[in-house]
């Protein structure tokens, strides 16, 4: 009669911290690539709007969260610079057109200098972006492949 002997190690707390850790890093790659690109495309004047362009990174409610905002109001009048500049219709100054084209690091994408700064950038870096994720989760699970 034959004997077998089977030994199951469980590595699921591990594999679970370590990919865990892993989304949260490569998420904020993505911010910081995004904030980057973001900065770049900005109309630029004084710089105020560049300056106001943040990350934010949280983990609520078992999600892990990273958002770009931006706030710039003008204190004289009040007007939110951000969404002119966003959205609105303008002609792009001399400091601006000197700027040249913004690139991501990360998405492998380029967007021009102007309106649709922010919500331009993160259409555009979708698939890049995707791409990177599953490389970063792909290098977690290969470890734990056995």
């Amino acid at each position: 009669m034959a004997v077998y002997e089977i030994k199951v190690e469980d590595h699921s707390a591990i594999y679970l911290a370590e990919l865990s850790a892993e989304i949260r890093n490569a998420a904020d790659d993505l911010g910081y690539d995004l904030q980057s690109v973001a900065r770049q495309a900005a109309p630029e004047k004084t710089g105020n709007l560049v300056k106001h362009i943040l990350v934010k990174s949280s983990a609520a409610d078992g999600a892990y969260q990273v958002d770009l905002e931006s706030t710039a109001v003008d204190p004289i009048t009040g007007n939110d610079y951000v969404d002119w500049m966003h959205n609105g219709s303008y002609k792009l100054g001399r400091k601006s057109k000197s700027k040249g084209m913004a690139s991501s690091r990360i998405g492998k994408f380029r967007k021009r200098v102007g309106t649709n700064y922010l919500a331009g950038s993160g259409e555009l870096a979708i698939a890049g972006y995707q791409s990177y994720m599953e490389k970063r989760i792909s290098a977690v699970n290969s470890k734990y492949a056995e």
